[in-house]
């Protein structure tokens, strides 16, 4: 059952199922950097992952093999679900069907119809917290940013530029993650749809008009076979004007680079636009340089933590959650529709209940 507002317990229990690669440092900021909440339970399929789960975790944390056992542990408030994306829908409707709170990973799904109808099934669980993780919403210079737009500084928003470039993995690590991530639209751009989406302040009257995009495979040909790429580009248009258009990578040598421009009628901001690791500089016999973040957690360490932090205040201070369902739909389905452009190389057209003409 949802925690009555009446009653409301100082601390949060949380358990944590999926204790993979990002699920393992969800697990370590519940039990190590959010003050209101407690680790209380811990799941994963695999041998590897308990083991570490029960080597790593607070020894107070029940560590489980099976989900119906994970959400029959008796102190369980809520739930932060960092599974394979196939298995998010049907593992955050189960949580609500158990009375627990949810933090699912974005996306909910890479079937835009089984999102929609995860939207459909959460209502009915009105007094239960549902949030998708946008870790970037919870970062402090995106923060900042929508702050000084917010305060009319920027003036009307109209245009955001970004671009996700992962660190190069020679071992081919995302040949294989392609296959069920839904590929790079929707698993990484999905990020800077929200963002743009967000910093825009797109609103239900703001219709697409038309989504194009292309791509090509630097060092992953493979990926090919997936109708995937390592390198993409995406174009999204309003009908209101506003726009927003993106460079998406596998392939960065130099480390994670993620940086991001508004335009607005009275000014530009720029985030991140050297991705600097530190305030260090190196001098050698290259010259004076910067080192780069390796990888996106590097980059947004802080606002994972921020994102859980705010989740368990969402759920305490019965407050309304900042990336909801409705928002993973609607960059799910630019995502999906990036896709279908990238694929068939053509534009896509969306109708006039925003919905893209894939047929």
């Amino acid at each position: 059952m949802p925690i009555a507002t009446s009653n409301i317990p100082a601390i949060l229990n949380v358990g944590v199922i999926g204790l993979g690669r990002m699920g393992q440092r969800h697990a370590n900021n519940v039990a190590f950097a959010t003050p209101r909440a407690r680790l209380v339970a811990a799941c994963d399929l695999q041998k590897d992952n308990v083991t570490w789960a029960k080597k790593a975790l607070p020894s107070d944390t029940r560590v489980y093999e099976d989900e119906d056992a994970f959400f029959n542990h008796e102190r369980l408030d809520a739930v932060l679900i960092a599974t394979d994306t196939s298995t998010h829908a049907p593992l955050a409707l189960k949580a609500l069907q158990y009375g627990k709170h949810v933090l699912v990973e974005k996306p909910i799904s890479v079937d835009q119809g089984t999102a929609e109808q995860f939207e459909v099934q959460a209502r009915e669980f009105p007094n239960l917290k549902v949030m998708v993780g946008f870790s970037r919403r919870f970062d402090q210079s995106y923060q900042e940013a929508k702050q000084l737009i917010d305060s009319g500084v920027v003036g009307r928003p109209f245009l955001v530029k970004s671009s996700t470039n992962d660190q190069y993995d020679p071992s081919g690590f995302f040949i294989a993650y392609s296959a069920k991530s839904g590929g790079i639209f929707m698993d990484c751009g999905i990020h800077d749809i929200d963002m743009a989406r967000h910093l825009l302040e797109i609103t239900p009257a703001d219709r697409v008009k038309r989504v194009f995009a292309s791509g090509t495979n630097v060092r992953h040909p493979e990926l090919a076979d997936s109708g995937d790429a390592d390198n993409a580009l995406g174009f999204v248009e309003y009908e209101s004007g506003k726009s927003f258009t993106f460079h998406l990578s596998r392939t960065a040598i130099h480390g994670h680079d993620c940086a991001c421009e508004v335009h607005g009628e009275e000014a530009k901001l720029i985030v991140n636009q050297n991705p600097r690791l530190n305030r260090l500089e190196l001098a050698d016999q290259y010259g004076v340089r910067s080192l780069s973040t390796p990888t996106y957690y590097e980059r947004f360490r802080e606002a994972f933590v921020t994102e859980v932090n705010e989740f368990v205040a969402c759920v305490l201070d019965d407050k309304p959650v900042p990336s909801t369902i409705h928002d993973a739909i609607e960059a799910g389905s630019i995502a999906q529709a990036l896709t279908y452009s990238f694929r068939q190389g053509k534009p896509i057209l969306f109708d006039q209940d925003n919905k893209a003409i894939l047929a």
